[in-house]
């Protein structure tokens, strides 16, 4: 119906899967990204694999985000940071992007934090889309043309069959 012009690769396009590794391999740490719903599109993280889905919970705080900043007379939240027993769960965002960081608990996170912010927003900007700029037109004639084809060629069908319905009906008395 209509065709959208990219301002970037689109999400489909971008190969996730090396982006996850070029991460592990310079960052040290375990990452996943998931898309805006929080479908994990590619993982290194257990928690969080690939086509499984962020907790709701989480979701709903990175929803939430700009009450959040706002109750704490902030501009804005790019990230939330979990602590565990052992690691570190990063959770950076953009409007359509969520970068998950698994990290040590040695890492310092204020070191990390602008560096990964920096990286994901020029991750988003070029999944995203711009705005719709061509539109095509839709031929409806053609297509109740094709409907009115269709049909006919039913009925003629019906027709057929009825007299083998109308023989096989005889021949079974």
């Amino acid at each position: 119906m209509y065709k959208k012009k990219k301002s970037g690769l689109p999400m489909s396009q971008i190969d996730y899967e090396a982006i996850i590794s070029q991460l592990k391999a310079e960052l040290k740490a375990e990452c996943a990204i998931s898309n805006r719903h929080g479908i994990v599109i590619s993982s290194l993280i257990n928690e969080f694999a690939k086509g499984r889905v962020i907790p709701q919970t989480i979701l709903d705080l990175i929803v939430r985000r700009q009450e959040i900043a706002e109750e704490l007379k902030l501009n804005e939240i790019n990230s939330f940071a979990f602590a565990s027993e052992d690691f570190h769960y990063l959770f950076t965002f953009s409007e359509e992007l969520i970068l998950i960081s698994k990290l040590d608990l040695k890492i310092d996170l204020a070191k990390f934090m602008p560096s990964i912010s920096a990286f994901l927003s020029k991750l988003s900007a070029s999944a995203q889309d711009s705005e719709v700029h061509d539109f095509s037109v839709f031929d409806f004639t053609r297509e109740i043309q094709n409907i009115e084809t269709a049909l006919k060629e039913e009925a003629v069908k019906k027709e057929k069959y009825a007299i083998i319905k109308e023989l096989i009906k005889y021949i079974s008395k």
